[in-house]
């Protein structure tokens, strides 16, 4: 029992080494702007599912080039970028697939005029439950803080009285275009403020020897 806690704990200390350089979030960032571009044009959605492979990797190419020659620094085998990945995909296509339902029992697939005006909160719930995994098994308080962006900013873009200068759809998309900003910029601080904490290894080189 005692042997299990405390390889649970190595796994969660590993786990937060991999995700506090800030690169994850990044890469979550611009993920959830490519899905935003998606929710403006629904064809991109199976584009946007066929580069989430290709954004986990980017995110392990950078970590290796970057992070990993680094102090103190330590990786889990998975890639934990993938679930946040996955869960900004998942905030598109499950919100997109609930208006597709609504609007065609109203008479017509993504009639605008049926086009519910809480659907970013859809997108924040799963958002935000996404980011509240992440800090359970990390540990790390900047992913409570995005879940709780995820809600508020659903919330707003749900209620703030746009008028015609938006159409419903663009509620959506603006809150992941806001959203994937704030990680976007969160991330580079985070970015910043590691590598000035975290000296490259002496002796190390870029292949690792």
């Amino acid at each position: 029992m005692q042997g299990a806690k405390t390889l649970g704990t190595l796994q969660r200390r590993a786990y937060r080494h991999t995700l506090e350089d800030g690169i994850a979030d990044i890469i979550a960032g611009v993920y959830a702007i490519t899905v935003g571009v998606a929710t403006q044009k629904f064809v991109f959605v199976a584009l946007a599912a066929a580069w989430l492979g290709t954004y986990a990797l980017a995110s392990r190419f950078i970590h290796e080039q970057f992070s990993s020659r680094r102090t103190g620094y330590a990786e889990v085998p998975g890639q934990p970028a993938s679930v946040l990945l996955t869960g900004i995909l998942a905030s598109g296509v499950l919100t997109l697939a609930l208006v597709a339902g609504l609007t065609l029992a109203a008479g017509k697939l993504w009639d605008l005029g049926h086009w519910p005006l809480w659907a970013p909160v859809v997108a924040g719930l799963i958002l935000a439950g996404g980011f509240l995994h992440t800090a359970a098994r990390s540990g790390l308080w900047r992913f409570h803080g995005y879940a709780a962006a995820a809600v508020a900013g659903s919330l707003f873009f749900w209620l703030f009285p746009f008028g015609a200068r938006i159409n419903p759809s663009d509620r959506l998309t603006l809150f992941l275009f806001s959203l994937g900003g704030l990680l976007i910029v969160t991330g580079i601080v985070v970015l910043v403020r590691f590598a000035r904490t975290r000296p490259i290894v002496a002796g190390e080189t870029g292949d690792g020897r």
